[in-house]
């Protein structure tokens, strides 16, 4: 059964549903789209054709590679963001095709891949290595985490004070970018969350 469904059909409510004893997070669903381990994967080059149709780089290729778009903060701003993709051909398997048929009825393409964002208000300015899932439905799934040791934005959540009481502890803060490329666009849809020490404080953007 559906762990989010067992949730509601036991509480009514989403609280209470941990991982890993951290109150506020909902046990993750093996066939969520963007999957920890689940299927067996077989390893190819960044050029080599797939199973799935697409090369890994013609995955990247897919999205555009590079763009731009509009994030709303919660805390009423906005920005622009730029973003683009490059393959981690330093890191390895750099393309994995996964086969979840037996698990989940469904199979998918995990690409190693650099991303960088850089948003006009400098929230986002980093890059950071991540995985680009590509479905077999021609869908793509990304998030990348960007870490603050201190909270970007106390405004919308005053968080925990772990940024007060942790002195020598960096990265208390992320920010965890998902975004969602529909088949055949090039702009990506998703929104940000904020986490504090693994904990989820909420949703502070969407694009």
């Amino acid at each position: 059964m559906n762990v989010r469904l067992a949730c509601w059909l036991v509480a009514g409510l989403l609280i209470g549903c941990t991982r890993g004893g951290q109150t506020g997070e909902v046990a993750a669903d093996p066939c969520d789209f963007l999957p920890q381990s689940t299927g067996q994967a077989v390893e190819h080059a960044l050029s080599d054709p797939t199973p799935l149709g697409v090369s890994g780089q013609e995955a990247i290729d897919a999205t555009g590679g590079a763009g731009s778009f509009d994030v709303t903060w919660a805390n009423g701003t906005t920005s622009a963001v730029s973003w683009s993709l490059a393959a981690d051909t330093e890191s390895s398997p750099v393309v994995a095709y996964i086969d979840r048929s037996r698990e989940c009825s469904d199979a998918y393409l995990q690409i190693l891949v650099l991303g960088n964002l850089s948003s006009s208000d400098g929230i986002l300015h980093h890059e950071q290595r991540g995985a680009l899932y590509r479905g077999d439905d021609g869908a793509a799934d990304l998030r990348l985490s960007f870490l603050f040791d201190e909270n970007p934005f106390p405004d919308v959540y005053a968080g925990r004070g772990s940024g007060d009481s942790c002195a020598g502890c960096g990265g208390a803060f992320e920010l965890s970018v998902e975004s969602r490329w529909a088949a055949g666009e090039s702009t990506p849809r998703g929104h940000v969350d904020l986490i504090e020490n693994g904990t989820l404080l909420g949703e502070v953007g969407a694009f």
